[in-house]
């Protein structure tokens, strides 16, 4: 019957699709990581331990075989899409990253990347080298999140390979998009401390994303069980902003300790190289550490993916 008038008129609607709730999940994810730092200093008990040591001599030792190999494959990825920018950014991350021996390893990677047999042989060695990497900071995080089982060894070497080519691909894409920022922004501008100024703010915009997205597929690939992705951002995010402190304080320090007067010019940059990934492997554990004390301290902030999540451990487990 059509409506009279002085008839009140409803209206049925009809709910629509339903809109991704983005900003409850940033909002949320942003309060975990602001009440992650207050973890910072706990987590730090983890090492403390013997076995923690144990596992940062182990990574330490195998990361230096790893850093070459890991190098020529990145070069080479440069030479094969004729990208000059690009090589010419991975030789600077190199004179910024590494504490001592930057111009001598250039010259090597120079030379090595020219021979294809040299780079056959150098992914072979990165084939060999991440596993050993990657297995016993496996075992460790292992130990943080309390899954008893480690992966078999074949196991470990197919993950170490993912990995390594997941950071390999996120390293190589932040040197592209540096470069080409680099290019447009920096290069026509001809006065030189801005020149330097800008070039050192352009890498830092693209290798501090990459590292910290590098630390968040380590901490939540290579345990050996289900660990909530969005849980261990927190921990990638500080543990990444921590390695740029300790790389600037690792600068200072260094020539306080004088390796070259105690060691002699043989062998005191591979002593070098080997403190320096030393720290760099009690970092990434105290990365881990942090990230699976965030599960356990605040249950009452987890996001949406923790409702499929493994049971967490209890906080008595040494974390």
């Amino acid at each position: 019957m059509p409506p009279t008038r002085g008839t009140i008129m409803t209206t049925i609607s009809t709910p629509g699709p339903a809109v991704p709730n983005w900003k409850e999940q940033s909002r949320r994810a942003w309060v975990l990581v602001r009440q992650t730092a207050t973890l910072i200093g706990p987590s730090a008990k983890f090492l403390t331990t013997c076995e923690a040591h144990t596992y940062a001599y182990s990574v330490a030792a195998n990361a230096i075989l790893a850093l070459v190999p890991f190098l020529v494959l990145l070069i080479t990825i440069a030479h094969l899409t004729q990208s000059s920018p690009a090589e010419r950014m991975i030789y600077q991350l190199v004179a910024e990253y590494l504490p001592a021996g930057a111009l001598e390893l250039k010259s090597d990677l120079v030379r090595l990347t020219s021979h294809r047999g040299v780079q056959v042989f150098s992914l072979i060695m990165l084939a060999v080298s991440s596993s050993g990497v990657f297995l016993p900071f496996e075992v460790a995080l292992n130990g943080v999140w309390g899954f008893k089982k480690n992966r078999s060894y074949v196991g470990n070497q197919i993950v170490s390979l993912l990995l390594v080519g997941s950071c390999a691909a996120l390293a190589y894409a932040g040197v592209v998009f540096a470069a080409a920022f680099k290019a447009a922004l920096v290069d026509p501008i001809h006065i030189l401390w801005l020149n330097a100024g800008l070039n050192f703010i352009v890498m830092k915009l693209f290798a501090l994303p990459m590292t910290i997205l590098s630390f968040w597929l380590v901490f939540w690939w290579l345990p050996n069980g289900k660990v909530p992705v969005v849980q261990v951002f927190p921990a990638a995010f500080y543990t990444g902003l921590l390695a740029e402190v300790v790389k600037l304080v690792f600068g200072w320090v260094l020539p306080l300790l004088d390796f070259q007067r105690a060691y002699g010019r043989v062998f005191w940059l591979p002593v070098t190289l080997l403190v320096w990934t030393y720290v760099g492997a009690i970092l990434l554990l105290f990365g881990a550490s942090l990230s699976a004390r965030g599960v356990i301290k605040m249950p009452s902030i987890r996001l949406r993916t923790l409702d499929s999540a493994s049971p967490v451990p209890s906080s008595s487990s040494n974390v």
